[in-house]
């Protein structure tokens, strides 16, 4: 599949996470995916590499700044 974003050659804003249970404490789990802002700076478009499984009924994201 070919992203309007990646046609117009645009890095990612953010990187994607999980957050995972890790006993009583949660975690940052691995990279899931990237998110580009709107132009109108009202939302963002996620684009997920793997659908993470919630185990309460509940997905819970995490965005990071992309690094140059």
């Amino acid at each position: 599949m070919t992203d309007t974003n990646e046609k117009q050659g645009r890095r990612p804003d953010f990187n994607i996470h999980t957050k995972v249970a890790d006993g009583a404490e949660t975690r940052i789990g691995p990279r899931i995916g990237v998110a580009f802002r709107h132009k109108d700076g009202e939302g963002l478009n996620i684009l997920l590499d793997a659908m993470p499984i919630p185990l309460n009924g509940q997905v819970e994201l995490v965005g990071f700044p992309v690094k140059d």
